[in-house]
C-alpha cells in the first residue's frame, strides 16, 4: 500500500465514522417514530430518550425532542413533558417546532394541574402568535382552565368566542360540549344556593321556633306560678270569711245567751 494510499485512508475515516454515527442516529429516530406509529409509544419514549443521553446525535436533538413531548403528552407523563417541553424552549429558540411546543407547554400547564399557569403562558401565546394554526385550541385550554378554576361566566365567554371566531376549529365540538355542562353547573350552582339559603332559613326559624318555645314555656311556669298563687290566696281568704262567719256565729250566740239571761232576770 503506498505512502499516499495510506494518508488518503487515514484523512477518510473520521468521515466516515461521523457518518456511520449520523445514520445510526437517524435509524434510531425513525425507529422511534415507527413505535409511535403502530402504536407502542412506552417503546417510542425509550428510543426518544436514548438519543437524548447520546452526545454524538445532539443534531436531531431538537426533532427527537418534539417527539419525546409529544409521547409523552400521550402516555400522560405530564411532569416529564413538561420538562422535556422546557428543555426545548430554552435551547431551540429558532427551531420551527418552537411555535407549536409553547402551545404545548401552555396546555401541559393545565393536564398538569397548574391553570393559573396555563391561562398566563397560553395567553402570552395567542399574543406572540396570533395566526397560528393553534390559536383555537389554545382558547380552548384557557376556557377549560377558567372552569377548573371555577370562573364560569369567564369560561363560557371564551368558548362561545372560540366558536364564534373559530367555527372550523378541531375543538368546536369540545367547546360546545363544556357550554352545555357549564349551562349545568349554573344550574346546580343555583339549586346549591337555594338549598343553602334554605337551609340557613330553616335554621334561623329553627332559633326563632326555640326561642318562642322557651318563651313560651317561661310565660306557662310564670302563669302556673301565678294560678298557684292566687289559689294559695283564694284559700286563704275563703278560711278568713270562714272564721269571720263562726266568729259573727259566736257572737250572736253569745247575744242570744245574754238576752235569755235578762228575760229570766225580769220575769223573776
Amino acid at each position: 500500500m503506498s505512502r499516499i494510499f495510506r494518508i488518503i485512508l487515514l484523512l477518510s475515516l473520521p468521515l466516515n465514522f461521523l457518518q456511520a454515527q449520523e445514520n445510526d442516529g437517524e435509524t434510531l429516530y425513525n425507529r422511534g417514530l415507527e413505535y409511535l406509529k403502530n402504536g407502542s409509544p412506552e417503546a417510542a419514549a425509550q428510543v426518544f430518550r436514548n438519543i437524548m443521553n447520546d452526545s454524538s446525535l445532539v443534531k436531531i436533538y431538537p426533532e427527537t425532542l418534539y417527539w419525546l413531548v409529544k409521547t409523552d403528552i400521550l402516555l400522560e407523563n405530564y411532569d416529564e413533558a413538561g420538562r422535556a417541553a422546557d428543555g426545548f424552549l430554552s435551547n431551540f429558540k429558532t427551531n420551527d417546532y418552537r411555535e407549536e411546543l409553547i402551545y404545548q407547554r401552555g396546555r401541559l400547564y393545565f393536564l398538569d394541574n397548574h391553570p393559573d399557569e396555563a391561562l398566563s403562558f397560553l395567553g402570552s401565546f395567542i399574543t406572540e402568535y396570533p395566526e397560528s394554526p393553534f390559536v383555537s385550541s389554545a382558547y380552548y385550554w384557557i376556557g377549560e382552565s377558567l372552569v377548573s378554576l371555577g370562573r364560569l361566566e369567564e369560561a363560557d365567554a371564551v368558548f362561545s368566542q372560540l366558536l364564534s371566531s373559530y367555527p372550523e376549529s378541531v375543538k368546536r365540538e369540545a367547546a360546545r360540549y363544556r357550554r352545555s355542562e357549564i349551562s349545568l353547573l349554573y344550574r346546580e350552582r343555583e339549586l346549591l344556593d337555594l338549598l343553602r339559603w334554605s337551609h340557613e332559613e330553616y335554621l334561623q326559624d329553627s332559633e326563632d321556633f326555640y326561642r318562642r318555645e322557651n318563651s313560651y314555656k317561661e310565660e306557662i311556669a310564670e302563669y302556673r306560678k301565678s294560678l298557684s298563687e292566687m289559689e294559695e290566696n283564694e284559700k286563704g281568704v275563703l278560711e278568713l270569711k270562714h272564721l269571720l262567719h263562726i266568729r259573727e256565729e259566736l257572737l250572736s250566740l253569745r247575744e242570744y245567751y245574754i238576752n235569755e239571761l235578762l228575760r229570766l232576770y225580769d220575769e223573776r
